[in-house]
């Protein structure tokens, strides 16, 4: 859906995503997407926009990011009005605007859509309030976990308190394909300032990862400008 609001809104380039292990101990480690928006010319470096997204798989923090990105561009194009996303909830960037959203007035709207239009918006407010509460209550196990640690360490439980087991969605209510430019691992981590060594389920990293390897891909309906992509070598 961000793919084809970037479309409707004439962007050129896909979005890129990178997303950060922010590990923790007692099995509770969590994720960190940054997505980034770049302006039209090739190579730019600096994203027009950009937002964040949290979550405890990599999948979630992707899908959480991409929806903050697409709330945020609701807001930034007036012409998004009068398109199929007339009704997707608006959002300034920052911490403010992730956590409360500026909604459609559905008593404008015709009878058959006013319940549409509150819906979505009854949606958006439950996952701003879900959201909040999810990574406060993981960082209170956390928080428990860490004060726990040193009883269980003595003999008085069992050392599986320490590690409850995450939760792990059903295939069918997985989140819906986002579209962008995702690299499979991103820059090593200085030995000093990285976490210490732990397992990972997407496997070790290379010794020669970069951020995003590859040039930035063009969103359909745009093709190569000659003249651009020569003059961006020079």
């Amino acid at each position: 859906m961000l793919v084809r609001m970037m479309s409707v809104a004439d962007y050129r380039w896909y979005p890129e995503y990178t997303v950060e292990e922010q590990y923790r101990d007692f099995n509770q480690s969590q994720y960190l997407c940054t997505v980034r928006v770049f302006p039209d010319y090739p190579r730019a470096e600096e994203p027009i926009h950009w937002s964040c997204g949290l979550g405890v798989t990599v999948d979630m923090a992707v899908q959480d990011a991409a929806y903050s990105m697409l709330t945020i561009m609701r807001a930034r194009h007036a012409l998004l009005q009068n398109s199929e996303f007339c009704y997707v909830p608006a959002s300034q960037p920052g911490e403010e605007g992730y956590l409360s959203g500026v909604y459609f007035d559905s008593s404008m709207e015709d009878t058959l859509l006013q319940s549409t239009a509150e819906m979505l918006e009854n949606r958006d407010r439950d996952a701003r309030a879900l959201r909040m509460e999810l990574y406060a209550t993981c960082a209170r196990v956390w928080t428990a976990l860490t004060q726990l640690a040193p009883v269980v360490q003595t003999g008085y439980g069992d050392m599986e308190m320490l590690n409850p087991v995450r939760t792990h969605l059903p295939a069918h209510v997985d989140g819906p394909t986002i579209g962008g430019v995702a690299p499979l691992r991103g820059p090593l981590l200085p030995p000093i300032k990285g976490p210490r060594p732990h397992s990972c389920p997407y496997g070790s990293q290379g010794s020669q990862a970069r951020a995003f390897p590859d040039p930035q891909v063009e969103l359909p309906g745009h093709e190569a400008n000659l003249y651009e992509m020569f003059y961006a070598d020079a």
